[in-house]
């Protein structure tokens, strides 16, 4: 059980271990500070910075509780930019993470084939001496 554990672990660290992956979660957060204030900024209805960061962060990972929703044109366009650009950033996310997944899986298995083939080539080198001795 330790050890599918910390297999587990470490392939989420390996997940979560590229340079990619960094960039695009702190454009993520930039985008929610930057969309969630000019949200602010241009609706009348949000009455705090946090409020417009808490209705971008609803936004742009597609949950959309309704809570605060766009009441003027400039708020809509600017609520149909922030869902293009979270549509983006989170299928780019979800991409990174199932290839850093495959990778390991192909790796893996790959090692465990060649260690195999090695393992048949050491028996047939050892029967090959044998005879000829």
């Amino acid at each position: 059980m330790d050890n599918i554990f910390l297999r587990a672990l470490t392939l989420f660290l390996r997940a979560f271990n590229s340079k990619r992956l960094r960039t695009i979660l702190v454009t993520i957060i930039a985008s929610v500070t930057i969309f969630g204030f000019v949200f602010f900024v241009t609706e009348p209805q949000v009455k705090s910075f946090g409020d417009g960061m808490w209705w971008a962060l609803v936004t742009i990972t597609t949950v959309g509780y309704g809570d605060i929703t766009p009441m003027t044109t400039v708020g809509r366009f600017v609520a149909s930019g922030l869902m293009f650009v979270g549509l983006a950033l989170i299928s780019s996310v979800t991409a990174i993470i199932s290839v850093k997944f495959i990778q390991n899986f192909v790796d893996r298995h790959t090692n465990d084939d060649v260690l195999e083939k090695l393992d048949e080539m050491q028996k047939d080198l050892d029967e090959l001496k044998k005879k000829i001795q």
